[in-house]
């Protein structure tokens, strides 16, 4: 007996086969989707191996003039300073479709920095870290964003991989044999009925007395 229980009549057989034809076609469309998924991943992580070089580099340069701030002022008149700096950027937040999913893309513009009227209370190795913090700030959102699109496009996929494996190995299976069983059980009612026909005609015709 299939795990799934319906009377073997024609309009359950005819309700399977539409089922199975809906589940066929969105395991055609799910596997599109997954491999669609895969390559945009891909691509997306050879993008950010691209760009781990050069990010960190980037990070290495700011570390170094941050060590040497450090050094020269003091870890604690650093941070005392930083408390008064003004935000040196805009951000702007958009996203794109992909696949049903809304990417994040962020965005900084980089204000024009202003000039001091009035003299520092930094010194010119602080200014120097500074301005390897600003360097920093694009190629860090840049890499936020990739980042974050190859994680919600790594959940869609499993998601997806979910839903392939449910159709494969469980609705479609059970379907299939549920529309067999009915299938060879309306075949043999149909025989057995052709049978009983025959025998009431054989016992009605007139060489029967």
């Amino acid at each position: 007996m299939p795990k799934i229980e319906l009377p073997p009549t024609k309009s359950s057989l005819r309700k399977l086969k539409e089922d199975l034809a809906f589940a066929y076609e969105g395991y055609d469309l799910l596997n599109q989707k997954r491999e669609i998924l895969a390559i945009e991943i891909v691509r997306k992580i050879s993008v950010i191996r691209r760009m781990e070089v050069d990010f960190q580099e980037v990070l290495n340069q700011l570390y170094a003039a941050y060590r040497s701030a450090a050094v020269d002022m003091g870890s604690d008149a650093i941070t005392l300073q930083s408390c008064f700096e003004m935000r040196g950027y805009f951000l702007h937040m958009d996203y794109a479709k992909f696949m049903g999913l809304k990417l994040s893309n962020i965005r900084l513009d980089l204000k024009t920095p202003r000039l001091a009227y009035s003299l520092p209370q930094t010194t010119a190795i602080y200014d120097n870290a500074k301005e390897q913090s600003r360097k920093a700030l694009p190629i860090l959102a840049e890499y936020a964003t990739i980042t974050k699109s190859i994680i919600m496009l790594s959940r869609e996929l499993k998601k997806v991989q979910r839903r392939v494996n449910a159709l494969e190995k469980i609705f479609i299976p059970q379907h299939e044999e549920a529309k067999k069983y009915i299938t060879d059980r309306i075949e043999e009612m149909e025989r057995e009925e052709i049978f009983v026909k025959k025998l009431i005609r054989q016992r009605q015709s007139p060489e029967s007395y």
